[in-house]
């Protein structure tokens, strides 16, 4: 039996304390250690004896009166509670949503006091603006604060207006330009195997190169998006990024500046930056000349891409210095997140075969009415014409949320709700976003995988709410793509992605898990789930 793409042999295994190791840093642990010197190793140890006994008084802003969670009990030492948050985040967040699920509650992490709100509060987000609540200073907390965040984000939001102001016919041609782009890219990276013999297959690696590709064709455009140096930006930027921003959570802030001169990522995250840059730069020298010619009235054969759209919007006197990390932060979230939930979904199909010839019969019944998707309806359409597609998705998604918490936001001013409830300056908030799969209110029989819960929900709803059931769309119950205003402004471009990856896929492949072997493990790190980036499943060619 072939394997495709198998993973290295651990003598650990998958498993236990240094498989969730491997899950964070991208690569298995020795492979991460070997990077260090005995000098390093030491400066590490002795920072986070340091880190995790110390107390930074300045950031326990919180909610007055709410709770601190988590505790084991009153004798156990704040310092040992933060170290056991890095693996416990998950389950002590789900017992404080049990316990005080119509109060507020505190989680006192390392780096900050995070003060967790019900879901009653979340519908006066939308009223509340962002000089007041901001999800992009919340985010920056959330991924390390400066010495991480800022070599992403670089304090623009330009990759949000990219995005969010970016729409109408330009989302059209996007959607076209990665339809076109999926033709290329799945012929390259898909597995080449046979309609007879299963073959044992590591998926996530496949998928995220796939999406690399085709995201990237919509941000940079070809020929950028097909180059070796963008493909290996796309590969090892985000898990430098997701690495360092954990490694700095974890660090009380003074410790900080020290690090960033230590571990390896940041290094890596320097150099992902310059590599950005030359391939950057050529990219927009092409689009500047094309602009000429069209000027003089020639005709020119370019495709638009984000990247296009924010030099001809942007002052380019503002941006020119920090368009590496304006295409990142574009590109980082958007292929990582969406990977994650296609290969999620190849897991459920897994776990319940039964739904596979369903979708198979979906996808060839709209393909047989409407041809291929964009042949004779635009993207969005076609692929919103898969409903029970959407409906898999969806619970696929309520099962393995990739995050504990969002929406989150920082108080930058106080601000006090109808009921009386207020919010220092300062504080940083966050809603539970897994309730929809411990809280049978909320979901009944939640521990029970169910595609057809967002169907039954659109069709018994009255017509002016159904197109909130559809996948993309955040409700109270599902906050998979946060919250209001600020909720994530490229979810409807990676629900269609989606579309289109699984679609073609289920048609395409057969797939199963490999004999007594069931659902991959989830890691929790913080408040971050991940599948086991190990997991490998059983897949052969469609006859």
């Amino acid at each position: 039996m072939e394997a495709l793409n198998a993973p290295p042999l651990q003598s650990n295994g998958s498993n236990g304390t240094y498989g969730q190791l491997n899950a964070v840093l991208g690569t298995d642990i020795s492979t991460f250690l070997a990077k260090f010197s005995i000098c390093h190793v030491v400066v590490l140890f002795l920072c986070l004896s340091w880190g995790t006994s110390s107390v930074t008084t300045s950031r326990r802003i919180r909610v007055a009166g709410a709770p601190v969670h988590g505790y084991w009990s009153w004798f156990e030492p704040t310092w040992f509670f933060q170290m056991r948050y890095w693996k416990d985040a998950h389950k002590t967040i789900v017992s404080g949503y049990h316990k005080y699920k119509d109060s507020p509650f505190v989680l006192r992490r390392q780096d900050h006091d995070i003060t967790i709100l019900p879901t009653k509060y979340i519908n006066e987000l939308r009223n509340v603006p962002t000089a007041k609540l901001s999800r992009g200073k919340a985010n920056s907390l959330e991924w390390g604060d400066q010495w991480a965040m800022r070599m992403l984000w670089a304090h623009s939001d330009w990759s949000i207006k990219a995005i969010s102001e970016n729409k109408g016919g330009q989302m059209v041609k996007y959607f076209e330009a990665i339809r076109r782009e999926l033709d290329y890219a799945y012929d390259v990276e898909m597995p080449r195997i046979s309609t007879d013999d299963w073959t044992e297959i590591n998926i996530q690696p496949i998928i995220g190169k796939l999406l690399v590709r085709i995201i990237g064709k919509m941000i940079v455009g070809k020929p950028a998006c097909r180059s070796e140096e963008w493909l290996h930006l796309g590969g090892h930027f985000t898990e430098d990024f997701v690495a360092a921003s954990m490694i700095m959570r974890v660090l009380p802030k003074w410790l900080h500046p020290i690090f960033t001169n230590i571990i390896p990522q940041r290094h890596g995250l320097k150099n992902g930056i310059k590599e950005a840059r030359a391939i950057i730069d050529p990219a927009i020298a092409r689009h500047e000349e094309a602009k000429k010619k069209r000027a003089k009235g020639v005709e020119v054969d370019e495709e638009d891409s984000m990247l296009n759209w924010v030099v001809d919007n942007a002052d380019m006197e503002e941006v020119k210095d920090i368009l590496p990390q304006i295409v990142l932060s574009m590109f980082a979230p958007a292929a990582h997140t969406t990977a994650m939930a296609i290969s999620n979904v190849l897991f459920d199909l897994c776990a319940h075969p039964e739904w596979a010839e369903k979708l198979r019969t979906e996808v060839t019944d709209v393909t047989k009415e409407f041809g291929p998707v964009g042949q004779r309806l635009p993207v969005k359409e076609w692929t919103g014409k898969l409903e029970l597609l959407d409906g898999f998705f969806q619970e696929s998604q309520r099962m393995s949320q990739p995050i504990s918490i969002t929406p989150n936001r920082y108080a930058h001013e106080t601000v006090t709700f109808k009921d009386g409830l207020t919010l220092p300056k300062g504080a940083l908030i966050g809603f539970v976003a897994v309730h929809n799969q411990i809280d049978p209110e909320i979901t009944p029989n939640p521990e029970t995988f169910d595609p057809m819960r967002s169907i039954r929900k659109r069709h018994s709803a009255p017509p002016e709410e159904r197109e909130k059931h559809l996948a993309g769309h955040y409700t109270k119950e599902n906050l998979a793509f946060g919250y209001g205003s600020q909720a994530c402004p490229g979810r409807f471009y990676a629900v269609a992605v989606l579309k289109m990856v699984l679609s073609r896929i289920i048609v395409d492949y057969e797939l199963k898990f490999k004999p007594g072997h069931l659902k991959p493990t989830k890691y929790h790190f913080l408040e971050f789930i991940i599948p086991d980036p190990t997991a490998t499943l059983m897949m052969r060619k469609k006859k």
